[in-house]
């Protein structure tokens, strides 16, 4: 009984304690229409209380099309986002989509490992209503758009959620040629953020409380601290709703579950969504997640006051597909032990042979040809602009090349995953 949209109402489970009266179970939205997906040209509505939405041109996400976007902005402004030297202060700028103008936005650096000083494709958000109360975008309040400096391919982080989306709820994305000043900048992915938006898209209102898990290699953000929230705020559990209907008090409710009853882990999370999450990151051997190489890293936990259970979900999975140059032969439950919500799926009662299966339900959903000719997709729509990008971290050869070893990987990593999960390896 979940609130996502591919939950339907079944029986009574046990929720979190501690929470608040629970909302009505109900189906959430279905995904389509869902932010960003507005349609049309023009220059938008103002509604009740002074709200204004730019319409776009074509959807923002859409993921078909190379978007056009240019930023205008002080050349102070842009050199301090390059330099990384006024941290997440909003600067003024004039955002421009496939010809619809936006203006006055505020636009601030952003990124993990590529957030340094002087990396030419430092990734940037953009907030629209950062200055003019009430002004959105296609719906949207803000969104990122992301250098790809790490990633030779630059198409990592679409092709894992083109895998995740046929598992668990996944954020959209699409691809744009990016002008600052009247310099090119080159390739861009366009992220829709998780926040209170995107979450209608995939469950029921109210919205609950939405977190980014921030861990650091040999802790666990999982481990049972006590009842208090501060004991998990601000870091690890970031919150990201800010007006929800439950507390933070959710979070040491849900740890205090997994630590008391791992074997009734159903009655706290939604497992379904858990092992479709593990699932679809063991077949592109996600380096940086739950289960990743430097611990437990970049993913959302978001509690559904429908259901009273946390669902995990996706963020920035561009570390796949062999990112790091690794071989195919990851076995399944590696980095497992480093967190109490993994290590509870691969040693209690009969989750680690639902996960087995679950792997190939995904597998047989998003087959190994099916990424590939994702991947030749996303190729011929990017190519001619990430060759010209002038400030990419590699050079066109190997971009070119990226593609057909992120294949080639996919094929045999499809392989070896699904040959254990059958009990064949």
């Amino acid at each position: 009984m979940g609130g996502s949209s591919r939950q339907g109402c079944g029986v009574v489970r046990v929720c979190l304690p501690l929470l608040l009266a629970l909302g009505a179970c109900g189906s959430g939205g279905s995904g389509s229409g869902g932010p960003g997906q507005v349609t049309g040209g023009g220059t938008g509505s103002t509604g009740g209380g002074g709200k204004t939405d730019i319409a776009p041109a074509f959807p923002i996400f859409d993921n078909t099309r190379m978007h056009d976007i240019a930023l205008t902005m002080s050349a102070d402004d842009w050199q301090s986002i390059i330099n990384d030297t006024e941290g997440d202060t909003e600067r003024h700028a004039t955002f421009v989509y496939d010809g619809v103008t936006v203006k006055d936005v505020g636009v601030h650096p952003s990124g993990e490992s590529s957030r340094f000083p002087g990396n030419p494709k430092i990734s940037v958000r953009i907030a629209f209503d950062a200055f003019t109360k009430g002004q959105t975008f296609g719906g949207l309040h803000e969104l990122k758009l992301k250098g790809q400096w790490d990633d030779s391919s630059m198409m990592r982080d679409g092709l894992a959620k083109f895998v995740y989306r046929a598992a668990i709820p996944t954020g959209q994305e699409g691809y744009g040629r990016l002008v600052v000043n009247g310099d090119l900048r080159g390739l861009y992915c366009v992220l829709e953020m998780w926040n209170e938006q995107s979450i209608a898209a995939h469950f029921s209102a109210p919205a609950g409380p939405l977190y980014r898990i921030r861990g650091v290699l040999g802790t666990d953000p999982y481990k049972y601290l006590g009842d208090a929230s501060t004991a998990y705020m601000p870091e690890p559990w970031e919150r990201h709703i800010t007006k929800a209907a439950a507390g933070d008090e959710v979070i040491g409710a849900f740890l205090k579950g997994l630590a008391a009853t791992p074997t009734m882990i159903d009655s706290v999370d939604d497992v379904d969504t858990l092992l479709g999450y593990l699932a679809a990151s063991a077949l592109m051997m996600n380096e940086d997640c739950l289960v990743g190489d430097s611990g437990v890293q970049d993913h959302y936990q978001y509690y559904d006051p429908a259901s009273g259970k946390m669902f995990i979900l996706p963020w920035d999975p561009d570390k796949t597909f062999s990112y790091s140059g690794n071989d195919e032969t990851r076995y399944l439950e590696a980095r497992f032990s480093r967190s109490v919500l993994a290590t509870i799926i691969r040693d209690g009662g009969d989750y680690r042979a639902r996960y087995k299966a679950r792997i190939l339900t995904v597998g047989a959903a998003v087959p190994a040809a099916a990424v590939q000719a994702e991947a030749d997709r996303i190729y011929q729509l990017i190519k001619d602009v990430a060759h010209e990008d002038p400030v990419k971290r590699f050079d066109n050869n190997t971009f070119d090349w990226s593609v057909g070893y992120v294949k080639d990987f996919t094929a045999k990593r499809y392989n070896f995953v699904l040959t254990q999960a059958a009990g064949n390896g």
